[in-house]
């Protein structure tokens, strides 16, 4: 378990994000288990454009590992990283802090 406290103000969006990269995260894996390396590098490069983005350079990196593995045509890495992609999505623990901004509700 991966305890993650994110910025408030992604509170409105970063739900919903976790929700895709765990979608995401099952194409990829069927991709992978099948061979489908184009599929594979596709949902790589935009996990490595978006998880800095959300405060999770991790996804950022298994995104980049993910593309460049797949470009190589290795298959086996491809489908490793797919599966710590997962449990790192399903590992998260998000935990909100008090917003002390001015003008918070």
């Amino acid at each position: 378990m991966t305890r993650f406290t994110p910025d408030p103000d992604l509170a409105g969006i970063l739900p919903a994000y976790l929700d895709l990269r765990r979608r995401e995260g099952a194409r990829l894996l069927a991709a992978a288990a099948l061979g489908d390396l184009e599929t594979a590098r596709l949902v790589g490069h935009r996990m490595k454009g978006t998880g800095s983005s959300y405060g999770l350079p991790e996804i950022t990196r298994l995104g980049q590992d993910i593309e460049a593995a797949a470009l190589a045509g290795e298959t086996a890495r491809v489908l490793a990283l797919a599966q710590e992609a997962a449990a790192f999505v399903d590992g998260l623990e998000v935990v909100w802090e008090a917003s002390t901004r001015e003008d918070a509700p």
